[in-house]
């Protein structure tokens, strides 16, 4: 009987990492937040962890990660900022219209 040795933590971080990236290419908001939790929940028991360089190198492209997936959030943020002000602007004439019309 073979004994199951924990997964090391640079594994565990790219396995994380390739389910954000999954995400943020699907547009799942939802996910990128439920696997944000995770890794909040996860930080403490890392920094339990030794420093290796493997897991270093998994930190940094889980931080490069993080850069990119901003950025795509402001551009998403944005697109839907245009989105309300148009559908504002639509309910307004909508407004004036009925208003006008009686």
């Amino acid at each position: 009987m073979t004994m199951k040795h924990p997964e090391p933590a640079e594994f565990q971080v790219l396995r994380l990492l390739k389910q954000f990236e999954q995400a943020l290419s699907a547009g799942d908001w939802d996910a990128m937040a439920s696997l944000d939790n995770r890794l909040q929940r996860a930080i403490p028991v890392l920094h339990q962890q030794a420093m290796t360089s493997a897991l270093r190198q998994a930190l940094e492209q889980l931080n490069a990660f993080y850069g990119r997936m901003l950025e795509a959030g402001q551009q998403e943020k944005s697109r839907i900022q245009k989105q309300l002000s148009n559908q504002e602007a639509n309910r307004e004439q909508v407004m004036a219209y009925l208003n006008h019309s009686e």
